[in-house]
């Protein structure tokens, strides 16, 4: 339970699931940053990153090779793709943190 919490933390990991999930399985590097550049802006303002390098920086450094760790993801570090490998049993968790952050529709009943 520890590692899906934390893997789940961070909006930008979250982000790039919802994305991977919902748009494509596969999608380019800056592609998937300025689509979170512009989700990022829609944000209060306090939640905001500075910039787009910082938030390529911190996709690149901290949150794609975490994913990646765990399995989630295939990132190669001097590559521009990154490829949905499976949620291995994470769905409920995603789902549910998916319709919290608005990234889905309800489900039935909510």
């Amino acid at each position: 339970m520890n590692e899906i919490f934390t893997l789940l933390r961070h909006p930008y990991r979250r982000y790039v699931l919802y994305h991977l999930i919902r748009e494509s399985e596969t999608v380019d590097f800056d592609t998937l940053t300025a689509s979170l550049a512009n989700w990022d802006a829609d944000q209060p303002e306090e939640s905001q990153t500075i910039n787009s390098t910082t938030i390529e920086v911190q996709l690149r450094h901290m949150h794609l090779p975490k994913l990646a760790d765990a399995g989630l993801i295939t990132f190669a570090q001097d590559g521009q793709s990154i490829q949905l490998d499976g949620i291995n049993g994470l769905s409920q968790f995603i789902d549910q943190a998916a319709r919290i952050d608005g990234h889905a529709p309800p489900a039935a009943g909510d």
